[in-house]
């Protein structure tokens, strides 16, 4: 293979003023620091927080499992996906680039804007989650109406995304210390007053109601793959696979487990309506006060990620803005979208949200498994992945078959799909499908020779290739 005639471009200075300006670009060797360690605190962190605890609520309080199948659906739902965050978290410190940008191997760099688009998406929509459970903590924690409840919440998000990686690590970690103690208090009264039995009947039987809890729990965590190489890719090469594993994909299953089961345990003892009453209706006021404030900032610690990664998103898509302000597109998109979702059933659109994007993501993360870990096992010469003339792969084709493969599964409120409708326990089946035909197809399709190229960390440039 030919040296690139189009390198990367040269990476500008890593901040200015605490502002992050790196883009796209490729995190120079020189710049690169931390251990693997950082990963478990970010993505525990990220994890430990409101949404996980309202997506674990769904499993009873609407699906209507009773607590023990609950549980283990979101133990099921949690670990599947958990292990793509932490085997995509692996390829970051290999080859210094964001998930976006590796996705060009399989998908060509025209082929993932569709890739760039969802992600995009997927970041405003987790900012439209988490935005709107941080107004239900405003609101009952004081007397602020919806409206200026939400540009709080749009405005602390924002200060800590705009700075940037080095911020987000920061928050993270020391958000991840005060929402142990927090949580831990909540499970001492959410597991010991739960019952046993749902408060609602089964969704379509006990079943169907458990996919569909394994499915939406799985599509949770599975948003956070999307941007799995986002935050390992300033790690030096000398970060093991193994322990870049362990960490991320350890970190996103402990905590997901734990808040996701404990969800389930407080929808044992009332709806989703509003989370914040659910969880502040245990405590004795002074403490339930205490627990809002860290529930409230939980939500920023989910949503910062979203983000930083979904303006990230926008930049691959080729839109030529500075980060930050890419930052404060996708979050104003998300605060827009906040006020109109605000005042509908929250838990329908947050089920309808993550069946959505699991029929997206499910397939996408299929082809990376197949593309990076079968047939290109220690490819991490990024110089192709800046190539303009690698226009099309075979990515996008493979995922455009599963979802339509998908479709007769699909059972959301906008649509329901055939094989759904008439047979609802194949419809939480939808995204397993899909990730099973977009590797087979991929697999099927990708069948050019591969090369085995040399590890970024042994060439002095790593827009140069060696065969």
């Amino acid at each position: 293979m030919h040296a690139n005639p189009h390198p990367a471009p040269s990476p500008s200075p890593t901040t200015t003023l605490g502002i992050e300006r790196a883009g796209v670009e490729p995190v120079p060797l020189d710049r690169r620091h931390g251990r693997p360690w950082s990963l478990f605190t970010l993505w525990f962190g990220a994890n430990v927080q409101f949404a996980t605890l309202s997506v674990g609520a769904l499993s009873t309080s609407v699906f209507g499992l009773d607590l023990l199948p609950a549980i283990l659906a979101v133990t099921l739902g949690t670990l599947l996906s958990s292990a793509l965050v932490g085997l995509f978290s692996t390829r970051g410190p290999l080859t210094g680039v964001l998930q976006l940008i590796q996705v060009r191997g399989p998908f060509g760099r025209l082929g993932t804007l569709p890739s760039a688009a969802f992600t995009v998406v997927n970041g405003v929509g987790w900012c439209v989650v988490d935005t709107l459970l941080g107004v239900f903590i405003l609101r009952e924690l004081t007397a602020l109406g919806f409206g200026p409840a939400l540009l709080v919440m749009a405005a602390a998000q924002l200060a800590v995304a705009v700075l940037g990686y080095r911020m987000i690590h920061a928050v993270e970690r020391g958000l991840a210390v005060l929402l142990v103690a927090v949580f831990a208090v909540v499970s001492v009264y959410g597991f010991g007053d739960a019952r046993a039995a749902a408060p609602v009947e089964p969704f379509a039987g006990s079943t169907t109601a458990f996919l569909l809890a394994v499915a939406v729990t799985s599509a949770r965590v599975l948003g956070w793959s999307a941007y799995a190489s986002d935050y390992s890719r300033y790690l030096p090469p000398s970060a093991g696979p193994k322990r870049v594993f362990l960490a991320a994909g350890g970190g996103s299953a402990v905590a997901g487990v734990w808040i996701g089961a404990l969800g389930a345990a407080l929808g044992t003892l009332g709806t989703l309506a509003d989370p914040s009453s659910m969880v502040s209706g245990l405590l004795p006021d002074a403490l339930g006060m205490v627990v809002l404030v860290s529930l409230l900032l939980s939500t920023l610690a989910s949503t910062v990620i979203d983000l930083y990664s979904g303006a990230m998103a926008a930049l691959v898509a080729g839109f030529r803005i500075p980060r930050w302000v890419s930052v404060l597109v996708v979050g104003g998109l998300g605060t827009a979208l906040s006020w109109y979702a605000g005042h509908g059933d929250f838990a329908q659109h947050l089920q309808d949200f993550l069946l959505m994007t699991g029929y997206w993501l499910a397939p996408w993360a299929a082809v990376i498994v197949t593309a990076y870990w079968w047939r290109e096992r220690g490819t991490y010469d990024i110089t192709p992945l800046y190539d303009t003339g690698h226009r099309f792969g075979w990515g996008l084709p493979a995922v455009l078959l599963a979802l339509v493969a998908e479709v007769p599964f699909m059972n959301q409120s906008l649509y329901t799909g055939p094989l759904a409708e008439a047979h609802p326990v194949f419809g939480p089946l939808g995204q397993f499908v899909g990730f099973a035909v977009a590797g087979t197809a991929y697999a099927a399709l990708s069948t050019r020779k591969t090369h085995r190229h040399t590890p970024v960390e042994e060439t002095s440039c790593p827009t140069t290739t060696r065969s």
